[in-house]
C-alpha cells in the first residue's frame, strides 16, 4: 500500500491543485458555492474512479512480479540442487570406479596363482564386488528420492543370518569370530534398507576387527540392535565425522578398502527410515553400533 500511495502522490498533488483554482476562480468572481460544490463532486468522483482502476492494475502488477520473483527463485533451487545432484553423482562414481578397481584387479592376481585356495578368495572379491554395486544402486534411489519406505514386521533373525551367511567365507578366511544367538524377536521396519544398514556395519566390522571377535546382539526392551568388535576402534577425534561421505578416519587410511562411503550411505539411509545409529569406540578396544528400531 505504501508502493501505491507513493506512485499516485504526483495525481493527488495535480487534483488538490485543480480543486484549489477552481475554488479561487469561484470566490473572485462570487460564482455561485452549489456549482463549486457540483464540479468539485465530479472531480472527486472521477479521481476515486480512476484511483480505483490504478489500484486494482497495481495490485496485479504487484502480485505478477511476486510470482515472477518466486518462479525465479525456484528456478535457482532447482538450478543449484541439479548442480549439487551432479557433483554427488561425480564424485560417488568416481569412488565407486576405484573401489570396483581392488577387487577385480584382486581376482585376476588370484586367477593366475596355483593356489588351492583361490577360489574362496575370488569369491570373497566377488562379495565386495556386489556390495560395491548394492551401495551404488542404493545412493541413486536416495539421490533421485525414489526410496519408497514399506514398513512390516520381521524378525532379527531373518535380518542377521542371511547376511552372516553371506560373509561366511571372510569369517572363515580372516579368522573373525561371529557371536550370533538364534533371535525370534520381530521389529518394525523397511526390509531392504535396513539390511543394507546391517550388512554395511558388519562388513566394516570385518574391516577392522580381523582375526578377533563381533558381537550381534538384540535388546527386545529397548529395541535396539548391537554390533559390536574388539578391533582398532575408532579415535575421538574421528568418531564425530565417520558418517561424512568420503571419510575414513586414521585407521581407514591403513586398509585399502576403506573409502568412507559404506557408512556415509548408513547415516542417509537412517536418516530416511527414521531409524536412529549411534556408535560408541575406544581405540584398541573396539567399537559399537547401535541400530534404534520404532517400538511397536
Amino acid at each position: 500500500m505504501r508502493n501505491f500511495l507513493k506512485s499516485i502522490t504526483q495525481q493527488l498533488a495535480i487534483t488538490l491543485s485543480i480543486l484549489a483554482l477552481f475554488g479561487l476562480i469561484f470566490y473572485l468572481y462570487r460564482l455561485p458555492s452549489e456549482a463549486y460544490i457540483l464540479t468539485t463532486s465530479m472531480i472527486v468522483l472521477l479521481m476515486v474512479i480512476y484511483l480505483g482502476i490504478k489500484y486494482l492494475n497495481f495490485v496485479k502488477r504487484e502480485d505478477l512480479k511476486k510470482r515472477n520473483e518466486e518462479l525465479e527463485e525456484t528456478l535457482y533451487q532447482l538450478k543449484n540442487a541439479q548442480i549439487e545432484y551432479k557433483d554427488n553423482i561425480e564424485s560417488y562414481f568416481l569412488t565407486w570406479v576405484h573401489q570396483m578397481k581392488t577387487p577385480i584387479t584382486a581376482a585376476q592376481l588370484l586367477l593366475e596363482r596355483d593356489d588351492p585356495k583361490v577360489i574362496n578368495r575370488v569369491r570373497q572379491e566377488l562379495i565386495q564386488i556386489d556390495n560395491y554395486t548394492r551401495l551404488t544402486l542404493s545412493y541413486l534411489k536416495l539421490l533421485n528420492e525414489e526410496a519408497d519406505i514399506s514398513l512390516s514386521q520381521i524378525s532379527i533373525n531373518d535380518l542377521v543370518r542371511p547376511i552372516i551367511m553371506k560373509y561366511t567365507i571372510q569369517f572363515i578366511e580372516q579368522q573373525t569370530k561371529i557371536h550370533y544367538q538364534p533371535c525370534n524377536d520381530k521389529v518394525l521396519t523397511d526390509i531392504r534398507w535396513i539390511a543394507i544398514m546391517i550388512e554395511q556395519i558388519i562388513n566394516n566390522a570385518l574391516k577392522y576387527a580381523r582375526g578377533k571377535d563381533i558381537w550381534i546382539d538384540f535388546d527386545q526392551q529397548k529395541q535396539q540392535l548391537h554390533i559390536k568388535d574388539n578391533g582398532l576402534g575408532i579415535s575421538e577425534a574421528d568418531l564425530p565425522k565417520i558418517f561424512d561421505k568420503g571419510y575414513s578416519g586414521y585407521n581407514g587410511q591403513s586398509q585399502t578398502n576403506a573409502s568412507g562411503i559404506g557408512l556415509f550411505i548408513v547415516k542417509n539411509i537412517a536418516t530416511h527410515t527414521n531409524h536412529k545409529v549411534t556408535v560408541d569406540s575406544v581405540v584398541d578396544v573396539g567399537t559399537t553400533f547401535t541400530i534404534q528400531f520404532p517400538y511397536t
